[in-house]
């Protein structure tokens, strides 16, 4: 069980470093290659490129778990609590409704790359596959929204988006 809540709070923090370490070490070693020996590495461009594009359909997630997500509140902060959580809510449904409607274009982008078996010019990976991590970051940030209303609804999670941070210190939101 401590390995499941571990992974609930960590999930995306892994995966985003890990994407960086690989992003900086192959960086990294192709600058020694291109200044060293005179021969660059003609791959590592492509894998940090889409690295980092992937990392944006992880950031999301991670943001929302985390409660750190940007957010315009100048009017709803004049708003009564009740109605704040309200609305919280329902721009969090909006949230999961626009993270459907992207999910739903990846999954036509998975089918047509696989369709016509495209692949990355420098290694050759299936771009369908690039698409399926795409399409899992949109999903993990859907999870991640229902979470986040669910802990709203239960009293679990603060207006602020204090989505999670209570399990760390065993408390619920308002609890000393």
């Amino acid at each position: 069980m401590k390995l499941v809540k571990w992974l609930d709070k960590n999930f995306e923090l892994v995966i985003l470093a890990i994407m960086l370490a690989v992003m900086c070490c192959l960086s990294f070693a192709n600058v020694i290659m291109r200044y060293a020996f005179h021969h660059a590495l003609t791959w590592s461009d492509e894998i940090c490129c889409y690295l980092l594009a992937l990392s944006a359909f992880y950031c999301l997630p991670c943001a929302v778990r985390h409660g750190v997500s940007i957010k315009v509140d100048t009017f709803t902060t004049m708003m009564p609590e009740g109605l704040q959580k309200i609305l919280g809510l329902v721009c969090d449904g909006v949230m999961i409704l626009l993270l459907a409607y992207l999910f739903k274009g990846t999954q036509e982008l998975i089918a047509k790359a696989a369709l016509i078996h495209q692949a990355s010019p420098a290694l050759g990976i299936p771009v369908a596959d690039i698409y399926r991590a795409m399409a899992f970051g949109i999903l993990l940030g859907i999870f991640r929204y229902a979470q986040l209303m669910v802990r709203v609804l239960q009293g679990k999670a603060t207006l602020e988006g204090d989505n999670g941070n209570d399990i760390q210190n065993g408390k619920g939101a308002g609890e000393e």
